[in-house]
């Protein structure tokens, strides 16, 4: 008997079970409690996809500009959390890891190549220590009591209602976090207003690829995919922008010539500005524990359960030159 259905528990099914069961009220809240666990973790521990996660194309391939790619809209069904920067932070996975670190280069242009004459010794790069920035994992602790009462008197969506909120806060604080690495970066990535959001956009990519070229980047060039992250007031704008082509011009007739791998719209970002990036690279998001209950902790002072939630995650930007900020007007 299914415990779960469209909504978190099947109530009735719930109410069928106590009564062929006798179940105590211990044993009651266990069942339903490992229903809700199951139903939001397995929810959470799915990774999400870019390919599975973008949403309807925005703007084809230039018809003059033949390498172009197709824009696409990151967006999430209501039930689903924004997840949305994980298309620009590379993931460094450290589940198995029995390291609290993971250390990021932030050097480039580090390996060089010489010409040697025949069996001479190459000349080796080696790493110093002071170029390694090391991350450390953070542990996220939140939770809930449950009470006797509440099962006693069949009042389960209190249960119901805790624990969407225990998920919703936890993806809501994370997705801030990582937000909030872009918005925290310095004056020097901001890029005026010119003219036009596409033209803006237009120097904004050209600045940064400069910036990168000149510190030894080599993955990125005016072929290099990029990402749009912008506050939600902001999405028609750059949306509009976008659709803009050489046959199909906007009123100011400034097409985007720089391909824009997706949209990634949200309201951690306040609006005025949008950024651009060149995802992965120096963008590093370590997860070393995914979203779990910890075993229920009795308390009888509450006459009641607590249930704990956790997970271990953290995140670095150690090449702010892989974005810019752009102004909207």
């Amino acid at each position: 008997m299914t415990l779960i259905a469209n909504k978190v528990f099947d109530w009735q099914a719930f109410n069928k079970l106590k009564e062929e069961k006798n179940l105590t009220y211990d044993q009651q809240r266990k069942i339903i409690v490992e229903a809700a666990a199951e139903h939001f973790i397995k929810r959470a521990k799915q990774p999400l996809k870019f390919e599975q996660y973008v949403g309807e194309k925005v703007a084809g391939a230039d018809v003059n500009l033949m390498g172009a790619k197709p824009v696409f809209l990151v967006r999430f069904s209501p039930d689903e959390p924004d997840r949305g920067y994980e298309v620009i932070f590379r993931e460094f996975n450290m589940r198995s890891s029995t390291n609290r670190t993971f250390n990021l280069l932030n050097v480039t242009g580090g390996v060089t190549y010489q010409q040697i004459e025949p069996g001479e010794q190459a000349e080796m790069t080696r790493v110093p220590a002071s170029t390694l920035t090391p991350v450390t994992g953070l542990r996220f602790i939140g939770g809930y009591t449950i009470l006797d009462d509440w099962l006693k008197f069949n009042e389960y969506y209190m249960i119901e209602q805790l624990t969407e909120e225990a998920e919703d806060s936890w993806w809501d604080d994370k997705a801030t976090i990582f937000y909030n690495l872009m918005v925290a970066l310095s004056s020097g990535i901001n890029e005026a207003f010119d003219t036009s959001i596409a033209k803006t956009i237009n120097n904004g990519i050209v600045n940064l690829i400069a910036a990168l070229v000149a510190k030894g980047v080599r993955r990125v060039n005016s072929n290099s995919s990029f990402i749009i992250t912008c506050n939600e007031a902001d999405r028609y704008v750059i949306l509009e922008a976008l659709t803009a082509t050489f046959s199909t011009p906007n009123t100011n007739r400034v097409p985007v010539i720089y391909n824009i791998q997706a949209v990634v719209p949200t309201t951690k970002v306040a609006s005025g500005n949008f950024y651009i990036s060149l995802p992965l690279g120096k963008n590093g998001r370590g997860e070393w524990e995914d979203f779990n209950a910890r075993p229920v902790q009795r308390d009888e002072l509450k006459l009641g359960a607590d249930h704990v939630w956790t997970g271990m995650y953290n995140g670095i930007i150690a090449e702010e030159d892989q974005h810019r900020r752009c102004a909207t007007s």
